[in-house]
């Protein structure tokens, strides 16, 4: 069983993580992640039962990397595709949005 943890501390400025754990019971604000996702590097989040074989299971895409978790029940596998969504959104707009000012700067 792997734990997870959101970090939305800095999550306004597109620099949240997804962090796991090992052990869902060590997943607490001072205990060290198994590894880190940078939530602004995510290109794709979505259901991967078929990929894994394995109930919620779900798939976090980057430019590099593919990785899948296996949520608890199908409620948390959804939240999490939704927080991960929602974050991939509003990074593309803030970035397109930028690069508008920037093209309309330039003129």
């Amino acid at each position: 069983m792997m734990g997870f943890s959101f970090d939305q501390r800095e999550f306004g400025t597109g620099k949240g993580k997804l962090l796991w754990f090992k052990d869902p019971s060590c997943a607490t604000r001072g205990s060290t992640p198994r590894g880190v996702v940078l939530v602004a590097q995510c290109l794709v989040v979505k259901g991967a039962e078929d990929a894994v074989n394995k109930p919620f299971a779900f798939e976090v895409s980057t430019e590099s990397d593919t990785m899948y978790y296996v949520a608890d029940t199908e409620k948390e596998k959804e939240d999490w595709i939704n927080s991960i969504g929602r974050s991939i959104v509003q990074r593309s707009r803030s970035v397109t949005e930028s690069e508008v000012l920037d093209y309309d700067s330039k003129r």
